[in-house]
């Protein structure tokens, strides 16, 4: 599956109108499709799913055939190899925790989104300079919300998507900070390894959610 460069624009607009990319990195293929239906069917418009799924590409297909209205990314992305098997699953967005430049070619090379990660400010001059228009900061919670206005100050022009330690109540303060958008993963879908609690999944959520309204 191929896609043009007007649906990596709308995949990053989508993202910033979001505000938040929820991650799934499970143990359980099974585990991955329950939480990506209550992501779904709580409003949250985007979805990453990490290589580290067992069979995330086949899990990627099967979220693109049944909600068709959510944007469907793939993370972990670190090389060409797997950047060509999220592309040919349907991954709208390619997320790595690193610069990765085999992922960023891929993706580009099929019109997807690509998110490289970085941290240092000479890793997010490197992203911004090859044209990363989102930049993963990863992980986060080391530096904090004052870690991204003080990368923000010399690099105004700059979309961060702030990943590792965000939860949902604080979700805000990493917007107020500065970032475009965050990025969630156990804190908000819970651990990897043990299954699915739905309802206190709905409650994150619902936090999560509170904490967004006021930066829509």
């Amino acid at each position: 599956m191929t896609a043009t460069t007007s649906e990596a624009a709308r995949a990053l607009a989508t993202i910033l109108r979001a505000r938040a990319v929820p991650i799934i990195r499970t143990r359980s293929a099974e585990w991955a499709l329950e939480i990506a239906e209550i992501l779904a069917s709580a409003g949250l418009g985007v979805i990453e799913v990490t290589f580290t799924v067992p069979g995330a590409d086949a899990v990627i297909a099967q979220l693109r055939r049944r909600f068709p209205a959510t944007l469907i990314g793939a993370g972990t992305v670190t090389d060409a190899a797997t950047a060509e098997r999220a592309v040919a699953a349907g991954a709208q967005f390619l997320l790595s925790p690193a610069l990765s430049p085999g992922m960023v070619a891929v993706a580009r090379a099929h019109g997807v989104l690509a998110v490289p990660g970085a941290y240092t400010p000479t890793e997010l001059v490197t992203a911004l300079g090859d044209g990363a228009e989102l930049v993963k900061i990863f992980p986060a919670d080391v530096g904090g919300p004052s870690y991204i206005r003080a990368l923000l100050a010399p690099l105004p022009h700059a979309r961060l998507l702030p990943t590792g330690g965000v939860r949902p109540e604080g979700a805000g303060e990493w917007l107020a900070a500065g970032a475009a958008a965050v990025g969630i993963g156990s804190a908000l879908v819970g651990p990897a390894d043990r299954p699915v609690d739905a309802a206190a999944l709905r409650a994150r959520i619902g936090t999560l959610l509170r904490a967004l309204a006021p930066h829509a």
